[in-house]
């Protein structure tokens, strides 16, 4: 179980966007980088204007883009903290919204047939969806009639496989000769 003493190595978690908690005027604490904590029984309130990437830990405010520098209230119970081994695969990609894909904790969720990867690799795999999504550069010497079903096919074959982005493209290319 995780505390106030030790959600702060190698953890995963995702707060919830808040708004500021009633009641607490002085942090319980300060990092270095500005970020202010505010610590209950239950959990943890985080005012930051940084998420993702945090120290050792990976910590995401649910359905905001981590790399803004706007800074926002979070929450997090205690119970929703999780164990982040980088080396292991416990990430895999969900979609949160219409055009947004981030990583989640295998104990953090479920989800149908997704694949678990390590934290670089997920980190790699969301690049490339970003990548994607950004331009179509990426599909230039691809025969395709619909971009959109395109770039679908490929994110699908990124998010519920482990084939590299490479051997997608290959066998596209076999597929439609």
């Amino acid at each position: 179980m995780y505390n106030r003493f030790n959600f702060f190595k190698n953890t995963f978690a995702v707060f919830k966007k808040t708004e500021q908690p009633v009641g607490f005027i002085k942090p319980h604490y300060v990092s270095k980088h500005g970020s202010q904590y505010f610590f209950t029984n239950d959990g943890v309130y985080r005012y930051s204007n940084h998420w993702g990437r945090v120290g050792n830990c990976r910590w995401r405010l649910e359905n905001i883009d981590h790399k803004q520098q706007i800074n926002y209230w979070g929450y997090c119970s205690w119970q929703h903290f999780y164990n982040n081994e980088e080396g292991l695969p416990l990430y895999f990609i969900e979609k949160v919204s219409d055009n947004n894909y981030s990583y989640n904790h295998k104990k953090n969720g479920t989800q149908a047939n997704v694949v678990y990867r390590s934290a670089a690799d997920t980190a790699k795999i969301l690049k490339k969806i970003h990548e994607i999504q950004e331009n179509n550069s990426w599909a230039k010497h691809l025969v395709y009639i619909n971009y959109t079903l395109l770039k679908d096919y490929f994110i699908n074959q990124l998010l519920y496989s482990n084939k590299s982005f490479i051997k997608i493209k290959q066998e596209y290319i076999e597929q439609n000769k």
